[in-house]
């Protein structure tokens, strides 16, 4: 198969032809990129000991940090089961000027939210590819296929989720994706309905609302302003 793809280090597009996995996108580690080491490991802060106190899906490393002023400092920092980080989709249709969301059961606030496909780069899966977690993402949870789609990669790497979170995630948009008839199934823990055909008004109205949560409002946010360069909305 002739696979061919673009990839640009700034605002990044990814075309694909044949598998969004010949672009590679790994996650990142600390002794590839000496920019991404200085984000990592400011100066004046002293990494003194980390052990494991909690691990299932969910992950809670005891941290213990030496500051500039002297002081110690214990962290508790949340993980995933994998700590491989995780990829999110923004999937938009040019033609009828919409979007596709899912609306999922959020665990932590108890209720159901708005959301975009979105998943942990997984290493049986995935390896260590960010690229390759958001095409099976947006297969297993939308239903569509981005083989043949443009992609591009809405930052300049992947982002810490949170304060005291370990996890990086790295969000996309995709163009045109196709829909699958037997797309791959969904993780025991799921149970998604698919929303086609939203518009971009509905989405600022569900962010505002508090009817997407954070990571999947950051995400779509990004792909809005992506899509107005494009010239894809006004």
């Amino acid at each position: 198969m002739v696979r061919s793809f673009a990839l640009l280090v700034v605002g990044v597009v990814i075309q694909f032809r044949g598998t969004i996995a010949a672009a590679k996108i790994p996650r990142p580690s600390l002794s590839q990129s000496p920019e991404h080491k200085q984000v990592t490991e400011p100066l004046g802060y002293e990494i003194l000991d980390e052990k494991v106190a909690y691990h299932r899906w969910r992950s809670i490393v005891q941290r213990s940090v030496r500051i500039p002023n002297g002081n110690l400092v214990d962290f508790d920092i949340v993980g995933q089961k994998t700590d491989a980080g995780a990829s999110i989709v923004f999937a938009w249709n040019t033609k009828a000027k919409t979007c596709t969301l899912v609306k999922e059961y959020n665990p932590g606030c108890h209720k159901i939210l708005a959301g975009l496909a979105a998943g942990l780069v997984e290493d049986d899966k995935h390896g260590d590819c960010f690229a390759t977690a958001a095409e099976h993402e947006l297969e297993e949870e939308c239903h569509l296929s981005g083989e043949n789609s443009e992609w591009y990669l809405l930052t300049n790497r992947p982002i810490a989720m949170d304060k005291y979170a370990s996890t990086l995630i790295a969000p996309f948009l995709v163009l045109d994706p196709e829909h699958v008839e037997n797309p791959k199934p969904l993780d025991d823990e799921e149970d998604i309905e698919i929303v086609r055909d939203v518009p971009i008004e509905e989405v600022v109205r569900m962010i505002r609302e508090g009817e997407m949560n954070v990571i999947g409002s950051w995400a779509s946010l990004l792909a809005i302003e992506k899509l107005r360069e494009l010239g894809e909305i006004p």
